[in-house]
């Protein structure tokens, strides 16, 4: 409950915080960048924006994507980031929960995106074998979180926590044996958008195919 509390007080103020100019802003850009590679004009998808917040990716990738077939859903625990979200972008569907919690079929999603969220969830490797329960044969994963993988990345990211609330950050060589036998890994792109900023990843995964 404490979490949700915090999310709700940033929720008016999320759009405009320094983070969105060196982490989250570059973080979408990065993403939107590598769905290109897979998303193809003659087909329909469906997209997951799972911890969607006030639905910015959403409403960056409806832009991106202008004219293809996708339909959007966007899940996020706090209320208050929904509603901005809401007020934003009706057309996308927006679902309040958290991703323990949150249910749909098996394969129903295409292409799910987990962008700055996955750090918060108190059993990552659950939700990740959720992810992939979720997608269909084939479908893509775009996990992007700060990493710790350094002395430094240990220091900026233990004063983030006083403003978010508890958070593991697992480093790149967690996250590659979480997927281990799960998904198949693709690629890992580091975005730093500015020297003084800490580690943060972008994982494209696959269901399905061969590992890069």
């Amino acid at each position: 409950m404490g979490s949700i509390k915090i999310w709700d007080f940033w929720a008016d103020k999320y759009e405009r915080l320094w983070v969105q100019k060196y982490s989250l802003s570059p973080t979408r850009r990065e993403i939107i960048h590598e769905m290109r590679r897979v998303i193809k004009p003659d087909r329909a998808y469906r997209i997951l924006d799972m911890g969607c917040g006030t639905g910015q990716l959403i409403r960056e990738m409806k832009k991106a994507f202008k004219g293809f077939q996708i339909s959007y859903m966007g899940v996020d625990v706090s209320p208050k980031m929904l509603e901005r979200a809401k007020e934003q972008n009706k057309d996308a569907v927006y679902v309040n929960a958290s991703a323990q919690d949150f249910s749909a079929p098996d394969g129903h999603f295409d292409i799910i995106v987990c962008s700055h969220s996955f750090p918060y969830y108190s059993d990552q490797e659950a939700v990740f074998n959720k992810f992939g329960s979720l997608l269909k044969e084939g479908g893509h994963l775009f996990l992007a979180q700060a990493s710790v993988n350094t002395a430094y990345d240990t220091i900026a990211m233990f004063f983030v926590k006083f403003t978010t609330g508890s958070a593991k950050y697992l480093s790149v060589k967690k996250i590659k044996e979480m997927a281990k036998g799960k998904l198949c890994l693709l690629g890992v792109r580091r975005i730093k958008e500015k020297s003084y900023m800490p580690g943060i990843y972008l994982f494209v995964f696959k269901k399905g195919g061969k590992q890069s």
